[in-house]
């Protein structure tokens, strides 16, 4: 664990088993939802695309926060602002997807996935997390996007 950022803990490599098992667990209802788009089709497909919409909405708000989080443990205040804005932008973004809805509204939530996915892994070890955080965010916002825009795709493809 980093206690701050200009304090690194030496043992911070690895990602811990709990973290890791949670965040595989996390990616469930992508996949499962996904697959519910893509094969059930009709009411049940398009309850499920809803669902998927409303869950990856969620999970990129829930990035936002834990960015609010690593912003609170920064040690230098002027960069304080910068971070507490920043971590408005994923909420903001899916809030946006979730009133856009439909295919649109996925593409528009995978894409903010993959943003954030990118943000954690090239910058939140600047800020204060584990060395092992960057590692586990790119594995889980690249399975958790991937599901949600081959979701998109289907649902674009339905509207035709």
């Amino acid at each position: 664990m980093t206690l701050i950022a200009s304090e690194p803990v030496r043992d911070d490599h690895e990602i811990p088993p709990i973290p890791l098992a949670v965040g595989l667990a996390g990616l469930a209802p992508f996949i499962g939802l996904a697959l519910t788009v893509a094969l059930a089709g009709g009411e049940t497909g398009a309850s499920a695309s809803v669902a998927l919409l409303a869950y990856a909405a969620l999970i990129l708000s829930f990035f936002g926060g834990a960015h609010w989080g690593l912003a609170l443990r920064h040690p230098a205040r002027e960069l304080r602002a910068g971070l507490y804005l920043g971590a408005a932008i994923s909420p903001a973004w899916a809030l946006a997807g979730v009133l856009l809805g439909g295919a649109g509204g996925l593409g528009l939530v995978a894409a903010g996935l993959v943003a954030q996915g990118a943000v954690d892994g090239l910058k939140s070890t600047r800020f204060a997390a584990p060395r092992w955080y960057p590692r586990l965010r790119a594995l889980l916002a690249a399975l958790a996007s991937v599901a949600t825009a081959a979701a998109a795709v289907v649902v674009a493809s339905q509207q035709v």
